[in-house]
Formats: structure tokens, sequence, C-alpha cells
């Protein structure tokens, strides 16, 4: 259901070009127990690369609680 509402919107080139100019600036790295440890300059690199590693661990769960919320209301 995501893939398709991804392959539908409309992304610009600078909004892809801001989002990896973000990435770049963030660290993320895992312990021996795979529990993440994310660095950056700004309150705001801390928190993309906490939703990063948090989509990398648990995609399916992020969809459901902050993506599709809208979509239940329809029901």
């Amino acid at each position: 259901m995501f893939t398709a509402s991804i392959l539908c919107a409309k992304i610009s080139k600078a909004e892809i070009a801001r989002y990896l100019a973000q990435a770049k600036q963030v660290t993320i790295i895992r312990d021996n127990w795979g529990v993440p440890h994310i660095y950056g300059k700004t309150d705001a690199n801390v928190v993309f690369g906490l939703m990063y590693a948090q989509c990398e661990e648990n995609f399916e769960g992020i969809e459901r609680n902050y993506l599709a919320p809208g979509r239940w209301c329809n029901f």
C-alpha cells in the first residue's frame, strides 16, 4: 500500500537533495547489541537520524503508526 503511494507521490529533485544533505550531517553507530548511537550537530539532525534508525528496524510499524492514521478516518 505504501509503496504504491510513494510511486504516485510527486517528490521534487530539490526535496531529495535536501534529504540527502540532511543525511550527510548524521552519524549512526550501532554497538555490539544493535543499539543505535546517533550523532549530529543540531537536534534536527539527531531526530532525522533517529527516524532513519527506527525505520531500519521496524518500517512496518512506522508506516502503521505515523503514515496510516489519516487513512483510518476514511473507514
